[in-house]
């Protein structure tokens, strides 16, 4: 008798384990294989312990299909990555101010082709020092700089050397605190308008319209918008475009209630270790005032047209919903086709043949060009002039945060993680994937 309840009871357990696991396989989420190629290309640097976490998010046809996660956005607070959490996305800034400044041209507050001087009068006192070498003799202008200049990074103006900038004339912008990152926490020189009153004394690098170099151009942008409005930076660009696209989560600073969700920065981990092995490389970033784990929480920095918003993944991806989308919000049009579309057209001199970004970037930017915030990036012997030889538009932010747009196949990303400098980009890599 023992032995025919043993065997019943061993036939019950086979049969509730089959169950389980049958309900197991039933439950368990369906994962598509894009979700798993994204997640085999982006998950070593999980595993190599090069970043903390990471979030993605890809759109097909206006609808979410990957939503995918690993690790953390804040160790210490133990924050999981989503969504929903606030990153700082430093130059993905730059595409939002620069729609601003064409809703202003829509509206006829503003014209591309306007001098800068007009706004900032010290703009007609500047002189060029070639190269940036200071050693070089100064030149006067050949021309204003204008607007259109500033917004495509061909004005002669740089960054800080702690930023892009290679020039003799970076390490001045560095030394002095000009459009420093850590300046928009903790700013050496006061405001926004503060900034421009240095930037002015010093000379540009190049003359206007000659070359792209990636500059402050769009943080100028910035003050000319606050001029042109009479109100500060991060009022006009709520108004001209954060509002208008539903954009609540997109700030220069994280209110109160939010800070909870907001991502900790890291960086690079300097050590020496004696055995092979994997090993964390990164930590905490250590230039933020005590108590800060990221940017967008300090009164003591300037408001940044070209790299100051804090955002979340759901929240931009509304901008480049609308940006797929002809402009439109719903059935209203945001923004006209034909303003609109130049954010879809290369507006770099000819004279630099796809070529422009490498001065910057290094040859991998080569048969790339640039609008105004947008990277255009271009089929296989394209041609610029030619909007079916795009490949897909792009830009990232410093602390590796990243997006693209892919108008032929109406998709679209958007990669976070804070990990300042930028060194694993694999925006060229997720757009393969997408596809």
């Amino acid at each position: 008798m023992s032995n025919r309840y043993s065997l019943l009871g061993s036939v019950f357990a086979l049969l509730l384990l089959v169950h389980v696991q049958v309900a197991t396989a039933e439950d368990a989420p369906v994962v598509s294989p894009m979700t798993q190629a994204y997640a085999q290309l982006l998950d070593p640097m999980i595993d190599e312990q090069l970043i903390p976490g990471y979030y993605l998010a890809v759109y097909k046809n206006g609808q979410q299909v990957v939503d995918l996660a690993r690790g953390f956005a804040d160790e210490e607070a133990s924050l999981l990555p989503s969504q929903d959490v606030l990153y700082f996305i430093a130059s993905m800034t730059k595409p939002i101010v620069s729609l601003a400044t064409l809703k202003l041209v829509e509206q006829g507050r503003l014209n591309l082709a306007d001098p800068v001087k007009k706004f900032i009068p010290e703009f007609s006192n500047l002189l060029v020092v070639p190269d940036g070498d200071l050693d070089n003799s100064s030149e006067e202008l050949l021309r204003d700089v204008t607007i259109h200049d500033l917004l495509t990074h061909t004005s002669g103006l740089t960054y800080s050397q702690d930023i892009t900038g290679r020039e003799e004339i970076a390490k001045v912008y560095a030394d002095l605190g000009i459009f420093s990152i850590d300046g928009l926490a903790e700013s050496k020189l006061g405001s926004l308008a503060d900034h421009i009153e240095q930037l002015v004394q010093l000379p540009l690098v190049f003359q206007p319209g000659e070359v792209f170099v990636y500059s402050v151009g769009i943080d100028v942008v910035g003050r000319v918008l606050e001029i042109v409005t009479g109100k500060p930076l991060d009022v006009v660009v709520n108004e001209l475009v954060l509002a208008p696209l539903d954009m609540t989560d997109t700030h220069f600073k994280v209110p109160e209630a939010k800070r909870t969700r907001l991502a900790a920065m890291y960086s690079p981990r300097v050590a020496t270790y004696p055995i092979p092995g994997v090993y964390r490389r990164y930590q905490p970033y250590q230039n933020l005032p005590k108590g800060q784990p990221n940017f967008g929480l300090s009164d003591s920095g300037y408001l940044s047209g070209g790299a100051g918003l804090v955002s979340t993944a759901r929240d931009y991806a509304k901008l480049l919903a609308v940006m797929s989308n002809g402009f439109r919000v719903g059935q209203q049009q945001f923004i006209s086709a034909q303003i609109g579309n130049k954010l879809f057209q290369n507006q770099l001199p000819a004279a630099l043949q796809g070529k422009g970004l490498v001065y910057n970037f290094g040859p991998s930017a080569s048969s790339t060009g640039f609008s105004y915030g947008l990277g255009i990036r271009l089929l296989a012997g394209g041609d610029l002039n030619r909007s079916d030889e795009h490949d897909y538009y792009f830009w990232a932010g410093a602390a590796n945060t990243g997006f693209w747009i892919d108008l032929k196949n109406d998709v679209y990303g958007i990669f976070m993680t804070q990990h300042l400098p930028t060194q694993y980009d694999r925006t060229a890599e997720m757009v393969e994937i997408a596809r």
